[in-house]
């Protein structure tokens, strides 16, 4: 019986073709954000692509930096003085200072610029008046340019 064989050489061009075809096709634009499990992101018919930033989750029950507790909303609801002064969540405030600074740091050591981002998802039931203490904290903690997540409404 005659003996096949597998020659690799025109399976390997084809596998070469199709990576830089796949590769060309990739887009690079815009940035993945993983909604958070706490919350229910809103709708809109945005059409400017997320961006990189710190990120600021604020659900119906917590508020998280980088994906670390800092108040339970119990409490900003509930416009404690110890949490809230004058519209500003004080421990949120604190949390982002250090972040600001810690970003400084690192313009100085290694020339990285410190934007200012902060990328919040809010949940869509969210009251608008404790959003509103959210960036208010985040303005005056060195995080004035500020961008909510949504999903994108499908036509």
């Amino acid at each position: 019986m005659p003996e096949a064989k597998l020659t690799l050489t025109s399976m390997l061009d084809t596998f070469t073709v199709l990576l830089i075809f796949l590769l060309q096709m990739y887009s690079t634009e815009g940035q993945l954000i993983s909604p958070s499990k706490y919350l229910t992101l809103p709708k809109s018919n945005v059409e400017k692509p997320a961006e990189v930033g710190l990120d600021l989750i604020v659900s119906k029950n917590i508020i998280l930096v980088n994906h670390a507790k800092v108040v339970a909303m119990d409490d900003v609801f509930a416009n404690r003085p110890e949490v809230v002064e004058n519209g500003i969540i004080t421990p949120l405030k604190e949390r982002l200072l250090y972040f600001s600074a810690q970003a400084k740091k690192m313009e100085v050591d290694y020339g990285v610029k410190f934007s200012g981002k902060v990328v919040i998802q809010g949940d869509l039931d969210l009251p608008y008046a404790e959003l509103v203490k959210v960036m208010r904290t985040c303005g005056l903690s060195e995080y004035p340019n500020m961008r909510l997540v949504v999903y994108r409404q499908s036509d």
